[in-house]
C-alpha cells in the first residue's frame, strides 16, 4: 500500500492592488507554459485565481483548488524550518545546487 500523497507544483498569481491583475495572470501562464514545455504537465497545478494583496483571498483559492491549509503553531513551524534547511545543506553537499544559492535567494527576498 502507497499512503504517499500525491504532490504537485501550486502556482498562484499574486497582484498587487496598484498593478493590472493581467501582469501577474500572463507571468503566471508564461511560468506555466515553460515548465509544461520542460516538464510532466501533470506534475503542475494552474491556480485559476488571482490573489490580489490578500492571504483571505490566497486560502480562499487554495481550499477551491482542493488544497488543505495546515496552520502550524510556532515550535511545530521551526521543526519544520530546521527540517528543510537539512535540505539546502544537503543539496549544496551533493552538488544539486550551487554554494551558497540559499543565501543568495534569501538576499534576494529580502530585497
Amino acid at each position: 500500500m502507497n499512503n504517499m500523497p500525491e504532490l504537485k507544483i501550486g502556482v498562484v498569481a499574486v497582484s498587487r492592488d496598484c498593478f493590472p491583475e493581467s501582469l501577474s495572470v500572463n507571468r503566471r501562464k508564461a511560468l506555466v507554459d515553460a515548465y509544461k514545455a520542460k516538464y510532466d504537465a501533470e506534475d503542475i497545478y494552474e491556480c485559476p485565481v488571482c490573489i490580489v494583496e490578500s492571504e483571505i483571498h490566497m486560502v480562499q483559492a487554495l481550499e477551491d483548488a482542493g488544497c488543505t491549509i495546515t496552520e502550524l503553531d510556532e515550535d511545530t513551524y521551526n521543526e519544520f524550518k530546521d527540517a528543510c534547511m537539512k535540505l539546502y545543506e544537503d543539496y549544496e553537499a551533493d552538488g544539486t545546487w550551487s554554494e551558497g544559492l540559499y543565501d543568495k535567494i534569501q538576499e534576494i527576498i529580502a530585497g
